[in-house]
Order: structure tokens, then C-alpha cells, then sequence
């Protein structure tokens, strides 16, 4: 009869030594990790964060292999940089809510077949060390809620092209993502609630023609942009039912030239919507005084659609 091997993590101990053995089963089998995270450690404790139902291995770079099912496993570094791979067969959903744990993220690495889920929500919120996020195209194919996924990820400069034509809500996503310098073109065609999506993407200089078609709210959603001089036009022709605030602050304190700014209002004239609230003021966004006359044009013709727009003389 064949020996039975159960898999898991053991300790073997001898009076002078301790040695970890990992046994794998079928269900996370060794070979490339599914998600690496760079890790700088001071000294002290990580706790690597999951949500739902999760079942992993980690190999937590400094020698150490641990198989889990736990959301919060915690780990104790000695001071120092390290790779942290995870492999699993099952679904690992990230999830460090701004638990400060994820300010020892310096990089985030995944690859198509792991099996993020259906929500990402507060996924990095508040990893503002992390430098790089490189992601598969097909990793976030299921995706369809990015609220607050890379909130306050201050050190991003960079931002990959991923799937996100399954998003529903990108309420807060990129928020303060101060070090951005440009985006992507993502596929936001189910998108509905863009409420602050981008808001304090300070260094943005210009931004992507997405697809609007499903979206019903985009308040707040550039403000504090305050280098953001470059919009496109035909943005906002088709969108879902707007709701009544679907603008408010949606442009305050950006740098929009005249051009841009026709490109908005022009836009919204054509969507055909009514009682909308509009915020195009602050910053250095360029003043009624400056305006072409189709933006002047489209300007009064929203307003006799019951707008209101706040915006600079």
C-alpha cells in the first residue's frame, strides 16, 4: 500500500534546528506565482489581507512557505526587502482597506489566471508606497466593482491598460492618485457611477476618450486635477439616465483650455439632458470671457434645459 501524504505546512524540529515542509496538493500546485507583492519591511509585523472564501499558499521571501485559508495571516519581518508570491488554484480576492498594512507595498504583480472575483473594492486602497502596478490584460475580466481599488496610491506614476469592460462602479477608484501623469484608455462601456473616479489626479495633463454610454454619475469625478488642460470632445453624447447632481464639481479646480471646455458643454448639449448640475469653475479652467462661441452657444442652450453651471468669468 502507497503511503498517503495530507497536504499543508509542517515544522520539523530537531534539538538544533527547524526546517519548514511544504506538501502541495492539487489545488495549489507549485509553479509561477499568481500575485508577487514587493515588500520593504522596517522590522515587525505584515498582514497579508484577503476577502471571501480563500484558499492559498505564500511564500513569504525570506524562506518561509505557509498554507492558508485566512483573510488576515500575519507574518513577522525581519527589516529588509522581499517578494512575496502567491499561488493558489481557488479564488484570492485582495483586500487591505487602508489598514496601513499595505504601506509596505512597494510593487503589485499579477497575472491572468488568478482568480480576483467579481470585487475589487478597497483592494490597495492606501498603498501609497507602491511604485508599480503591472497587471495581465485578463486578470479583472469579471470585475465589475473598482470602488476604491487604488485609493490614495500616491506613488503611482503609471497606470496599465486591464479589462475592465465588465466595471459597473468606479466610484472612487484612482482617488488621489497624485503621481499619475497619464491614463489609459480602459473600456468603461458598462460603467454607471463615476462619482470621484479621478479626483486629485493632480499630475493627469490630459485624459482618454472612454466610453460614457452606461454612466450616470460623474460628480466630483476631476476635481482638484489642477494640471488637467485636455479633454476630449463627443465624452458625454450618450450616457445612461442622468442623475440630477451627475456634474456637480465633476471639473472644479482643473486647467481646462477654451477648446476643452467647448468639448464638454458641446457634448452635454448633444447627450440632450435636463436639469443637470454642472461645475466647471476654479483652478485655472478658462473663463466664460474666453470661451468660443460654440461653447457659449452650448453653454445657453443647456441653461434652457434647466442646468446650472458654475463657472469662471
Amino acid at each position: 500500500m502507497s503511503p498517503t501524504t495530507i497536504p499543508g505546512t509542517f515544522v520539523i524540529q530537531s534539538p538544533t534546528t527547524s526546517k519548514v515542509v511544504v506538501v502541495n496538493d492539487q489545488r495549489n500546485p507549485p509553479g509561477d506565482a499568481q500575485i508577487t507583492y514587493g515588500i520593504t519591511s522596517a522590522g515587525g509585523t505584515f498582514n497579508l489581507r484577503s476577502t471571501g472564501t480563500v484558499d492559498y499558499e505564500v511564500e513569504w521571501g525570506d524562506g518561509t512557505v505557509e498554507r492558508s485559508t485566512s483573510n488576515v495571516l500575519a507574518h513577522t519581518y525581519a527589516a529588509g526587502s522581499y517578494v512575496l508570491k502567491i499561488r493558489t488554484a481557488q479564488q484570492y480576492v485582495p483586500n487591505f482597506n487602508n489598514s496601513t498594512d499595505e504601506d509596505q507595498i512597494t510593487s503589485v504583480a499579477l497575472v491572468s489566471d488568478l482568480g480576483v472575483g467579481t470585487d475589487l473594492t478597497n483592494a490597495w486602497n492606501g498603498a501609497n508606497n507602491m511604485t508599480t502596478f503591472d497587471a495581465a490584460f485578463g486578470v479583472t475580466t469579471d470585475v465589475t466593482s473598482f470602488v476604491r481599488s487604488w485609493q490614495n496610491c500616491t506613488s503611482l506614476t503609471s497606470f496599465p491598460l486591464i479589462d475592465t469592460s465588465s466595471g459597473t462602479n468606479f466610484s472612487i477608484a484612482w482617488y488621489n492618485c497624485d503621481g499619475l501623469t497619464s491614463f489609459p484608455q480602459i473600456d468603461t462601456s458598462s460603467g454607471t457611477n463615476f462619482n470621484y473616479a479621478w479626483h486629485a489626479c493632480n499630475n493627469l495633463t490630459s485624459f482618454p476618450l472612454i466610453d460614457t454610454s452606461s454612466g450616470t454619475n460623474f460628480s466630483v469625478a476631476w476635481t482638484y486635477c489642477y494640471n488637467l488642460t485636455t479633454f476630449p470632445a463627443n465624452m458625454f453624447d450618450t450616457t445612461g439616465t442622468l442623475i440630477a447632481s451627475a456634474f456637480s464639481n465633476a471639473f472644479t479646480d482643473c486647467a481646462l483650455t477654451a477648446q476643452s471646455v467647448e468639448n464638454i458643454l458641446v457634448s452635454l448639449d448633444t447627450n440632450g439632458a435636463t436639469g443637470i448640475t454642472l461645475g466647471i469653475n476654479g483652478g485655472t479652467n478658462a473663463g466664460q470671457a474666453s470661451w468660443t462661441t460654440a461653447a457659449t452657444t452650448a453653454y445657453n442652450n443647456l441653461i434652457a434645459k434647466g442646468w446650472t453651471i458654475t463657472a469662471n468669468p
